[in-house]
């Protein structure tokens, strides 16, 4: 008969067989897209990603998720509808644009359609994910599992990556990112 602790044991590990099967793999049948090789962006040990092309800074993780280091996002992707996901900025951070969060569209993958390596442990139940960008009463989202923009009601639910712009002045910032370690 099996024992309380063997039965929590069991379920424990199938949540964690399910969390592990819900991670996306992008497929990229023709390899890696050219417009977002991982040369591209310089990455700190802190989980955020300089785009040295657009010269936005990006959190690896999506909201909901931290970086841990060599563990990649860690935690559970939250799901929100559009006013939330305007909330829930921390300072400094925003919710990028529609043409913002686009620029990390990898078309040459799907499922999800961007860089792995950059922006790592995506779901592939989770890959819609919210812009500021209006269009009337209705609101843009960046679709990952095939890479393109769409408009949808505010009340759906889809998570949320955040961005802010780069400074461009010597403040200190940029020192932040291990120079040459592009795309770890």
């Amino acid at each position: 008969m099996p024992t309380r602790t063997t039965k929590c044991c069991a379920a424990l590990l199938c949540v964690y067989a399910l969390t592990i099967a819900s991670r996306a793999g992008a497929v990229c049948p023709d390899g890696p897209d050219e417009d977002t090789p991982a040369s591209r962006y310089a990455i700190s040990d802190s989980g955020e990603v300089h785009d040295t092309r657009t010269h936005l800074i990006w959190r690896r993780c999506s909201v909901g998720q931290r970086w841990a280091g060599e563990l990649g996002c860690v935690g559970v992707i939250r799901q929100m509808n559009w006013e939330a996901a305007m909330r829930a900025s921390p300072a400094g951070w925003r919710l990028p644009s529609k043409d913002e969060l686009s620029t990390l569209v990898s078309a040459a993958c799907k499922n999800p359609a961007i860089n792995e390596e950059v922006f790592p442990d995506m779901e592939l139940t989770k890959l819609w994910y919210w812009t500021r960008s209006e269009s009337g009463a209705a609101a843009w989202y960046v679709a990952f599992g095939g890479g393109t923009a769409r408009i949808g009601t505010r009340t759906q639910l889809n998570a949320v990556r955040l961005v802010r712009s780069a400074s461009r002045a010597g403040d200190g910032h940029a020192a932040r990112f291990v120079e040459g370690r592009k795309g770890e």
